[in-house]
């Protein structure tokens, strides 16, 4: 995946991570050094040497070892407890009418959505987009549609439409979400509840329009683009950081109904928690100094990511680059002064300011004009 994070003239952590993760710290991988390990010993003390003599009497060997063997057991617990089972259901693309899945992504015109679409173009006709703003890319199989994912009866009205053009939609990917940048003072009520409208109710709406379906077939996959913010709240994203730590826990929810309440348990449910992305809306916030350890990551990456998970057939929660996968999930259950340490060092208060604000809102206006869609006051 080099080359794929903004960076790319730099190896961040996630390089190196990926590659260390294959080798030597996969299963396979790990084996295979302990056998060339213990024949080459034996080539030097002779036949009477055991593989697990070798293997106790060499620290190194039993620390690698060791190490594989728990992540291969938690990673085999997790997948077991995520998918309610270990069988993968991936989907199904096809571009013959009335065959195969069928994808439904808000926020899909641009930023990570716009990847998101431009992949999933080259696998399969059935792309639904709900989004306010028009599509600027040309991927063929794309049906757009404007909708203001804040208002229930405008998605019941194109659900029909999409489920007599296109099929029943069975691979959700709520994205849409939008952010402000504000103090807490400086954001009204009404532009609050906006934001909490777009990035929260958005995601329960598009649910409740499309999850009978997939409930009734007991397949597909909800996907949630959440936020580091549903974990970390920072300076100036009083309402941003609100909804998406909601959109964690609506994920987490239904997760839980699908299958103790619907019986729906082949369902899958995913949830992405990025750190800072290259888009228009990410523009206000400071690139971080150490892009080694918190490189900012692009759309394509991330939906390169995304798409991934979808295409495996399992759930996944998503935290990304490595260091916050280790990190921010830790935050809500050490003590303070652990986030007291990673604040000051990470300057988390100096990630969104007013200079970065006024350099974003030249060029990401989407917010002021869903504002005055909505009759509110241009943000402060």
């Amino acid at each position: 995946m080099f080359g794929l994070m903004k960076h790319s003239k730099s190896i961040c952590i996630d390089d190196i991570a990926s590659v260390l993760d294959i080798f030597p710290c996969s299963l396979p991988a790990s084996i295979i050094t302990a056998i060339v390990s213990f024949y080459r010993a034996r080539q030097i003390l002779g036949p009477q040497l055991r593989f697990t003599d070798h293997v106790l009497a060499n620290r190194w060997l039993t620390v690698l070892l060791s190490f594989v063997a728990l992540k291969s057991t938690n990673r085999v617990l997790v997948r077991l407890v995520r998918n309610n089972g270990w069988k993968a259901d991936p989907p199904r693309w096809s571009r013959i009418k009335g065959e195969g899945d069928v994808v439904l992504i808000t926020g899909g015109s641009t930023g990570i959505g716009k990847e998101i679409v431009e992949l999933l173009a080259k696998k399969t006709n059935k792309i639904v987009v709900l989004d306010m703003a028009a599509p600027t890319y040309k991927a063929s199989g794309v049906h757009y549609y404007k909708c203001d994912v804040t208002d229930p009866a405008a998605i019941h009205k194109i659900a029909e439409d999409v489920r007599a053009k296109v099929g029943h939609p069975t691979y959700i990917i709520n994205n849409a979400g939008i952010a402000r940048g504000n103090t807490i003072l400086d954001t009204n009520p009404e532009q609050f509840l906006l934001t909490y409208k777009v990035n929260v109710l958005g995601c329960h709406n598009i649910l409740r329009e499309f999850l009978p379906h997939i409930i009734k077939i007991n397949h597909g996959h909800i996907m949630t683009t959440a936020s580091s913010a549903s974990y970390a709240a920072i300076p100036q994203l009083s309402e941003y950081a609100c909804s998406k730590a909601a959109a964690l826990a609506l994920h987490e929810v239904l997760t839980g109904e699908l299958k103790h309440r619907y019986n729906a348990p082949r369902v899958r449910t995913s949830v992405v928690c990025p750190t800072k992305v290259s888009t228009q809306m990410g523009d206000a916030m400071k690139e971080q100094d150490n892009q080694f350890m918190t490189p900012t990551l692009t759309a394509t990456w991330l939906a390169h990511k995304m798409v991934s998970i979808l295409e495996s057939g399992l759930s996944d929660h998503l935290v990304t680059p490595a260091f916050a996968r280790i990190l921010l999930p830790s935050l809500r259950s050490l003590p303070e002064w652990h986030r007291w340490i990673v604040s000051t060092v990470g300057k988390t208060h100096e990630t969104i300011t007013d200079e970065g604000n006024a350099r974003q809102r030249k060029t990401y206006t989407f917010v002021d004009e869903l504002d005055k869609q909505h009759g509110l006051t241009k943000s402060a």
